[in-house]
């Protein structure tokens, strides 16, 4: 059990740094939104256009980027909607039960799906050069390969998740010394 508990924790590991990409993104995309208020007010004064069209699909590119990447990282968090009306009731037990039915029947058929079919515009994309059809505006094949990427680490995620829950029902004896042994590594480092 230990190397499927490894390798979940690895899953893990390269959603949250992933998630920090993200979490760049929304940065970055305040900044250019910020940028984009001021520079047509600015620019309006001074009578120059200090906005674009590059930098206003810029922001969005990056709320897609963090939108994406967050998707697998809230997953991780449990950050996601749940039927908290039936669950209140239940056991630890049903409930690890329920998420791993769940993960297998909906969420990992979801999002491999999702993933499946968004490769080839993505590569479609990729192989003719799609721009924007705005003026001055960005290529289009950067943000349709986020598409397929965001829903692949959606997918890792649930994967991840679907590890600790079957070793939980299996022995969750087992996965609480796991994680004791995690957090006492994580001390001396």
């Amino acid at each position: 059990m230990r190397p499927w508990l490894v390798f979940s924790e690895r899953l893990e590991t390269l959603v949250r740094v992933l998630a920090l990409v993200a979490r760049w993104a929304l940065f970055m995309m305040l900044v250019l939104g910020f940028w984009n208020v001021v520079g047509r007010y600015l620019g309006a004064a001074l009578g120059y256009n200090l906005s674009s069209n590059r930098l206003i699909e810029g922001q969005w590119y990056l709320f897609d980027l963090a939108f994406l990447f967050g998707l697998s990282w809230t997953l991780q968090r449990h950050g996601h909607v749940r039927v908290d009306v039936l669950q209140a009731r239940w056991t630890l037990r049903e409930k690890r039960r329920l998420d791993l039915v769940g993960t297998f029947v909906l969420l990992l058929p979801f999002a491999f799906v999702v993933m499946a079919l968004s490769v080839s515009p993505a590569l479609y994309s990729w192989s003719i050069g799609e721009l924007s059809p705005d003026p001055n505006g960005l290529p289009r094949y950067w943000v349709k390969s986020l598409i397929p990427l965001g829903f692949f680490l959606l997918f890792l995620q649930g994967l991840a998740e679907a590890i600790k829950s079957f070793i939980f029902l299996k022995d969750s004896e087992y996965l609480s010394r796991f994680s004791q042994e995690k957090s006492e590594e994580k001390s001396f480092d």
